[in-house]
């Protein structure tokens, strides 16, 4: 009778830890620390646009307009070129993260980012589109920064 070792078992945290990264991938909505990180240092000045540029970690850079995607809200009838990104979001999956989609022309990519450090939705911003151009007054509320709209620009 052999008494072989047997290969190592995966680790029990392995599969999880797997399961979980492949649903961020998928989902395409994995949170952008750093583009979070540059939205709590504007929201710190008061009152500004949304950080645009390199090395600000937007998944575009160089964005023409945003809309925003708040929980449980219906994209339905979300406007071009943001439609089909939209439409892929599950807005009732997670109520502490609301979407950023940017958009530079027809290409579109999305991000999640976390309510408790920067709100969009508690000051009415659900699905509307804004340009970078839009000026975003802050406010520290429960420890996240609450981000309005100045006089709204809105379209896209």
């Amino acid at each position: 009778m052999s008494h072989e070792p047997r290969p190592p078992a995966l680790s029990r945290w392995a599969i999880p830890a797997a399961t979980l990264l492949l649903g961020a991938l998928l989902t395409g909505c994995a949170g952008n620390t750093d583009y979070q990180d540059a939205l709590v240092k504007t929201a710190q000045s008061g009152q500004s646009t949304l950080p645009r540029g390199e090395g600000i970690g937007a998944p575009i850079p160089l964005w023409d307009s945003v809309f925003v995607v708040c929980p449980y809200s219906d994209t339905t009838d979300a406007p071009e070129p943001f439609a089909k990104e939209a439409l892929a979001l599950d807005t009732s999956s997670n109520e502490s993260a609301h979407w950023l989609l940017f958009a530079d022309g027809d290409n579109v990519k999305r991000m999640s980012a976390d309510r408790t450090a920067v709100d969009f939705c508690l000051a009415g911003a659900v699905n509307n589109v804004y340009q970078h151009t839009q000026v975003w007054s802050a406010e520290k509320s429960d420890g996240a920064w609450l981000m309005t709209a100045v006089d709204p620009q809105q379209g896209g």
